[in-house]
């Protein structure tokens, strides 16, 4: 039976105290795997397997470096050190990342793995070779850094209201208070903050679309839209699946929203119905508030997938016993939220900016399932 009390995976290729701290100590190994016979099936396995593990070391790496600048943007050291793996390691060995592919593809006893175990595994690689492209090494690290910005920016954006500092994630509560007037001043205020940077977040849009365009073109599509669907490796459904969505959307469910916000406008008793009265309740009923601290909120989820079962509800324990969770809203956070794997110790980490809302312990159970998934997949390792 699956145990949530998992152990890092041994590594075997690399030495165990082995840290990525440059490409310079990272190319040796790649440089081996490249240059390794693969003359029978037994010799492509224990390739593959060395493979996956520099994969996995490499990739927690990189997370962790975006986990920590997220959690906290206002460190410079943070920022550089995510920085430099964009910019430094990541587009040196991406050549190599799609030599192996090629050898790995190329190799007589590639046939003889199960398909069936292996089949999403080499779907997966094929669509990495068709996608790489030369010239968008140095476009993707620009893209890996700039994306990132966005949160550094927004990570800033604070709102004073009754003497009191919030975040803009703390400050969406108050969309669902009793009181009109609060509730208009705080959505002015959340408007008129992000304003202040309009010109700053449009530059940065700007030239995001404007290399992604570059990147799509330069793999041979025609935009990035197309580009972007088979990188994400939507094999099972095609754009066209998501064009006859959107109109089912438009025709079936946008007029029940639109029933919705009409019985919104009943409840409250006001006319017209404004955008910072879509989320309130009525005078006398007081808001739904499942948790105050992001303790509270993980302890919640946890009870939650104990009732589900109890495998699930350790997982969430685990992870908070690592500091796997930061969930909390705060000054110099980045906005959103996320599910990260950890490839190498298979405990993944929840990033989120709950501010004691219902829908926050509602995304909170669905990223704890997220989490649950990789805990049995490391199972599966």
């Amino acid at each position: 039976m699956a145990n949530a009390n998992i152990q890092k995976l041994p590594r075997h290729f690399l030495p165990e105290d082995f840290e990525v701290t440059s490409w310079e100590v990272l190319q040796p190994y790649f440089e081996e795997l490249n240059g390794r016979p693969l003359t029978s099936a037994k010799a492509l396995a224990q390739w593959l397997r060395d493979m996956s593990e520099l994969e996995a070391v490499i990739s927690e790496d990189a997370c962790w470096r975006q986990i920590k600048m997220t959690c906290d943007t206002t460190d410079k050291t943070l920022e550089e050190a995510f920085t430099y793996f964009c910019m430094e390691i990541q587009p040196k060995l991406q050549p190599y990342a799609d030599a192996l592919n090629r050898k790995l593809v190329a190799c007589e006893y590639t046939k003889e793995l199960d398909q069936q175990l292996y089949f999403t595994y080499l779907r997966n690689v094929n669509k990495q070779i068709k996608l790489f492209n030369e010239k968008n090494i140095p476009l993707q690290a620009e893209l890996s850094v700039m994306a990132q910005q966005y949160g550094v920016i927004n990570g800033k954006m604070t709102i004073e209201l009754d003497g009191k500092e919030y975040t803009l994630q703390q400050a969406a509560k108050f969309p669902e208070s009793n009181d009109r007037p609060k509730r208009e001043e705080v959505f002015r205020k959340t408007a008129e903050r992000r304003m202040q940077d309009r010109d700053t977040l449009d530059e940065l849009y700007t030239a995001l679309v404007q290399k992604r365009d570059q990147v799509a073109k330069n793999a041979g599509f025609a935009n990035y839209r197309d580009y972007k669907f088979e990188e994400l490796g939507r094999f099972e459904y095609t754009k066209e699946d998501c064009f006859r969505f959107h109109t089912a959307i438009k025709e079936h469910i946008l007029p029940i929203v639109t029933q919705v916000l009409e019985k919104q406008k009943e409840r409250l008793g006001v006319d017209p119905l404004r955008p910072w009265d879509t989320e309130a309740e009525p005078e006398g009923v007081k808001p739904l508030e499942p948790f105050k601290t992001g303790e509270e909120l993980i302890d919640g989820a946890i009870t939650c997938f104990d009732e589900l079962r109890p495998f699930f509800g350790d997982c969430l324990r685990v992870m908070k016993q690592m500091g796997r969770v930061d969930l909390e809203s705060r000054k110099g956070k980045a906005p959103g939220g996320y599910n990260c794997p950890l490839a190498e110790t298979g405990v993944p980490f929840i990033f989120m900016n709950a501010a004691g809302q219902m829908k926050d312990l509602i995304t909170m159970v669905h990223e704890g399932g997220h989490a649950i998934h990789s805990f049995l997949s490391h199972h599966r390792s």
